[in-house]
């Protein structure tokens, strides 16, 4: 019996955004059968040690032991460098020692710390991930000449969208031939009765009659939430019922926070703040909006869409592979606050429309993004890169004398 392949996922992030939240359902998903899934860590966040703990995996740590996840990073350059350093042999050590089949740095800068140091953790394979479309700059001007010594010792990039797999290739100098696309995958929840979803509009302060617009996105600059409020002071004199619920967290909450009140919608914008579960919310909104000027693959928006929600979104990135203008949403441009609010302004006076384009959505997803097969599509690409890689390794014998 060959034995299950062991696989690491390095994810360095002090926070669970949607990218962890798709390395989870991999690693929860994966058939143990055939994968033996580990996770390793920066900080020992909470909300991701704990669901790995309730699956099983386990997790391993480059932090000194009995560190916070909230905890501040040292910000003397001195400190700094000392401090990545240790954290580098860290990782090296767990890896040499667990002798793993496959290292998939999930996002950067992890992915760069992986193919840098497979000469020395000995990973017969390694995996980098481009799950969103940002511009990298850790490494100030040597970025170039970092990401090309890592793309070499890159195995396969793993790109959610089509947006992300050229973005690569264009600024990361990503060769084409490295990338492998495979979408993020949602689960299509079942559609819950008429009493439930008016609870969860209650516990937001919502009633029945009240056009509900949900976003859920960091409060950062990249999500220009900025538009998506004042887009909303356009919908608010056209709808005197319509609330604004800004689920997420970030450093922009001062700059919305004050913007919210110079606009006068203290009672009608709610900044949610962050949310374990998001997706328990969607059922509660009308309308699902998304202001990104830059995006990968937007998980609030493959979640809106498995909810059946009508959506709103600017075509970043990978947003107009889920948005189909006037099948499965609305776009509208980035950084339009005019079309932005007329758009929401359209759906909140057309439920029929809202209705038909939300039930497009999710007949969408179900077909392009199902989870299944985002988790099959992973297992297949493991096993491929393992099994060349083995006969690749595999000893010639000599013909018998």
């Amino acid at each position: 019996m060959t034995e299950p392949i062991r696989v690491a996922w390095i994810a360095l992030s002090r926070q669970v955004g949607g990218a962890e939240r798709q390395m989870l359902a991999l690693a929860e998903r994966l058939p143990r059968d055939r994968f033996a899934p580990e996770l390793i860590v920066g900080a020992e966040v909470p909300l991701l040690v704990d669901r790995a703990a309730v699956s099983r995996i386990p997790v391993r740590s480059i932090e000194p032991a009995g560190a916070a996840a909230d905890a501040v990073p040292d910000t003397g350059v001195v400190d700094a460098f000392r401090s990545r350093v240790a954290k580098a042999g860290r990782l090296v050590r767990i890896c040499r020692i667990a002798r793993y089949d496959v290292i998939d740095a999930w996002l950067y800068p992890a992915d760069i710390a992986a193919a840098l140091a497979r000469p020395i953790i000995r990973s017969p394979i390694v995996f980098s991930g481009r799950r969103n479309i940002d511009p990298h700059g850790r490494f100030g001007r040597l970025e170039p000449q970092v990401e090309a010594a890592a793309n070499r010792w890159t195995d396969t990039v793993v790109a959610n969208s089509q947006a992300a797999a050229d973005h690569a290739v264009r600024t990361q100098r990503v060769r084409p031939e490295q990338v492998r696309i495979i979408r993020n995958g949602v689960e299509l929840p079942e559609p819950i009765a008429a009493e439930e979803r008016a609870a969860r509009r209650r516990a937001l302060g919502a009633s029945d009659a009240e056009v509900v617009i949900g976003s859920v996105a960091s409060y950062t600059p990249v999500k220009r939430l900025d538009v998506l409020v004042a887009a909303f002071a356009l919908v608010a004199g056209e709808f005197p019922t319509a609330r604004l619920e800004l689920v997420g967290e970030g450093p922009g909450r001062a700059a919305l926070e004050a913007q919210v009140r110079a606009l006068g919608l203290e009672e009608r914008v709610c900044l949610h703040g962050f949310e374990v579960a998001p997706e328990r919310l969607y059922p509660a909104f009308d309308i699902v909006a998304l202001s990104s000027e830059r995006e990968g693959l937007p998980n609030s928006l493959l979640e809106a869409a498995a909810a059946g929600n009508a959506i709103v979104s600017t075509p970043a990135g990978g947003a107009s592979e889920i948005v189909v203008d006037g099948e499965t949403g609305l776009l509208v441009p980035v950084g339009d606050v005019t079309a932005l609010g007329g758009a929401l302004v359209r759906l909140a006076g057309d439920p029929e429309l809202a209705r038909r384009l939300g039930a497009g959505a999710r007949q969408h997803v179900e077909q392009r993004f199902g989870m299944d097969r985002f988790v099959a599509e992973f297992a297949a690409l493991y096993e491929e890169r393992v099994a060349a890689r083995r006969r690749r390794d595999r000893p010639i014998r000599s013909p018998a004398a």
